[in-house]
């Protein structure tokens, strides 16, 4: 008995030890949280600050954007403090009679006695709660606002500044102060007014895809509720465009907590931490001679005939097998050798783009058996009751599957569409199509990433225009891309689509983030998006169309050296542009692209190029300048050199 008493008092004493060790571990590992916590029911805590924003680098680790410090002149209120004292003081080497009307109410409501403003009707209207004391009141000082000096309207702009808020906030009074201005306010010491340091994005690039980064800014008053919301103040700065804008929540950082003590001082609970740091797939020195390559083109082609309309022409280089943007290029010619960046312009502008997309209309043939691959056929013309002939650009003779791509048989896609509509080819024939064959061919096209947000990681992509009428001509026009149209991004998502045997993946900028502890805490899975609903076999006959286009006698041969065994597709479109600026389509244009990847069997690089309105109708001459084809040899060599 004595020896089953003594074993039970171990065992509980035991017991008593673990659970006595378990809550000293939880206090000790705990105590702070909870500490925190009890602060938050019990005490005014508050969040403020403006943290270190994370910084953008390339896939080799080059800063592309990174923070500077700049020095802002503040008022802190402390208790005791006459702002109005203050106010005036720094007014006098501070000037900016820039004021809103709510400055100028602040500040004549607290300077002068606005009861005299009143008359006596008025004062018994407003005793009678007939009128509001404080709306006659506002309208009053507005209607003198013009009186005040320019003077008076800097100071009421300054005080309306330290007075608004709450006071255990930093108000900025100047932002980015110059040295000389920093030196006056601390010589002069004036009571609340401080120096603080701030931060401002530095591009150690300069313009290099400035536009593509985006910016940093104020909250704008359509977003307002949204960073409300997520517990923003209205005076903190957030990403405003592109990859700011996207991955704001990653790069804001996290802002000081602090307890507000009863004089409105502040005790720091935690402290700030900057922002994390995203990681792009781009690398900036291919970018940067990517861009000179098109910009050099571009100036060339400029001295060449019938370039009269040609300004832009963008390239985008990616990694097929992730769709990760290598370089991402959009040009605009100026005059005189100048340029803009217009590498936005790759989501947000839509283009006629022709037959690059028959990899994708061929197999609306492929998915309703609608061809025989291995079948040769004589390449001919469509002609419909009361339309034109439509034929390939020139009489291509025998052709089946994989030569109508690797010659760019308009004919070949035609009957695929006539034969959708459950018709054979009659010379003369009406062609009655519905909307569902329109539905049909824009469903695959969009498997492919052609007509839809191609989901790449910034915001405002466009998705095209859909052309609205039905008639069956503009079938076939949409058949070789004559007739919706698509951005340059995502003509690159179907090139992937075809090198990656049908599977879309989106395309993407940032490939990881790191935190400020140097820790990967996101990185890019990049997933199939979508599988392109025809079988392998299919894809492997479009994929050898697309080898055969790249060799001799294809439409793209001479684009590459035959070295890099490339695969591809060529476009010739039509395309309409008003010329004078007044507001009518005046000029037929013609607008030339290239996709292609290589090699063909291992694909390390996928491209592509697009020039509008390299030519017109209408010119001197047919002369082309087949620019697109140049910048293809010349990329695909520096690209050799790297290897």
């Amino acid at each position: 008995m004595n020896k089953f008493s003594n074993i039970y008092k171990i065992v509980v004493l035991g017991i008593f030890i673990s659970l006595l060790s378990y809550m000293i571990i939880i206090y000790i590992n705990r105590h702070n949280i909870y500490e925190q916590k009890l602060l938050l029911k019990t005490n005014k805590i508050v969040e403020l600050g403006n943290p270190v924003r994370g910084r953008i680098l390339d896939r080799n680790g080059n800063v592309l954007v990174d923070n500077i410090a700049i020095k802002n002149i503040v008022f802190k209120y402390q208790k005791g403090i006459d702002i109005k004292n203050s106010a005036e003081k720094i007014s006098k080497y501070i000037f900016d009679d820039n004021a809103s009307d709510n400055d100028i109410i602040i500040y004549y409501n607290d300077y002068y006695d606005t009861d005299e403003l009143l008359t006596d009707e008025e004062r018994r209207l407003i005793d009678e709660r007939k009128i509001q004391k404080e709306d006659v009141i506002n309208e009053k000082i507005l209607a003198l606002k013009d009186t005040l000096s320019a003077e008076e309207k800097s100071l009421a702009k300054i005080y309306s500044t330290m007075s608004k808020g709450f006071p255990y906030e930093s108000k900025i009074i100047v932002k980015e102060a110059d040295n000389k201005l920093v030196d006056e306010i601390i010589r002069e010491d004036i009571p609340g007014i401080s120096v603080e340091t701030g931060y401002k994005r530095y591009y150690p690039y300069g313009n290099v895809l400035k536009d593509v980064f985006g910016t940093v800014g104020k909250i704008t008053f359509e977003e307002k509720d949204k960073y409300l919301d997520k517990g923003y103040n209205l005076d903190d700065e957030v990403g405003n465009s592109f990859l700011e804008a996207y991955y704001e929540d990653y790069l804001k950082g996290t802002k000081a907590k602090y307890l507000v003590n009863e004089d409105y001082s502040l005790t720091e609970i935690s402290p700030m931490v900057k922002g994390n740091d995203l990681y792009l797939s781009i690398d900036i020195n291919i970018q940067k001679e990517l861009e000179n390559i098109v910009e050099s083109n571009i100036a060339l082609a400029k001295l060449m005939p019938n370039t009269n309309y040609l300004n832009d022409t963008y390239l985008i280089l990616t990694n097929p097998n992730t769709s990760e943007i290598i370089a991402l290029i959009g040009k605009r010619y100026l005059k005189d050798g100048m340029f803009n960046d217009i590498n936005v312009s790759t989501i947000t502008s839509s283009y006629t783009v022709g037959s690059v997309v028959k990899g994708a209309t061929i197999s609306v043939g492929y998915k309703y058996g609608l061809i025989n691959p291995d079948e040769y056929i004589l390449d001919g013309c469509i002609k419909l009751a009361y339309q034109p002939a439509k034929c390939s650009f020139k009489s291509l003779g025998y052709i089946n599957a994989i030569t109508a791509l690797k010659y760019s048989s308009n004919y070949y896609q035609f009957l695929i569409a006539l034969h959708l509509t459950g018709n054979e080819y009659i010379p003369g024939m009406f062609l009655d199509v519905t909307e569902k064959e329109f539905d049909i061919y824009r469903k695959m096209l969009s498997s492919y990433g052609l007509g839809i947000k191609t989901g790449i990681d910034l915001p405002g992509e466009a998705q095209g225009q859909k052309g609205q009428k039905i008639s069956g001509d503009l079938l076939l026009n949409l058949a070789i891309g004559q007739y919706d149209t698509y951005t340059p991004m995502q003509i690159m998502t179907y090139i992937n689509t075809i090198a990656m045997a049908g599977n879309r993946k989106a395309p993407s900028l940032v490939s990881y983030i790191k935190n400020a502890n140097d820790k990967i805490i996101w990185q890019n899975k990049y997933e199939v998006k979508e599988k392109v609903d025809i079988d392998n076999n299919d894809i492997e006959l479009i994929k050898r169309g697309f080898k055969a286009v790249m060799e001799s006698g294809g439409t793209g041969w001479g684009y590459m050296d035959s070295k890099f065994n490339g695969a591809g597709k060529t476009g010739t479109s039509e395309s309409f542009l008003d010329s004078d600026n007044d507001g009518v389509i005046d000029t037929e244009t013609i607008t030339l692209t290239i996709g292609s990847y290589y090699p063909y069997d291992n694909p390390k690089y996928s491209f592509l190029i697009l020039s509008p309105n390299i030519s017109f109708a209408g010119a001197s001459s047919d002369y082309i300048y087949y620019m697109p084809a140049k910048i293809s040899r010349e990329i695909t060599a520096y690209l050799d050199t790297l290897a």
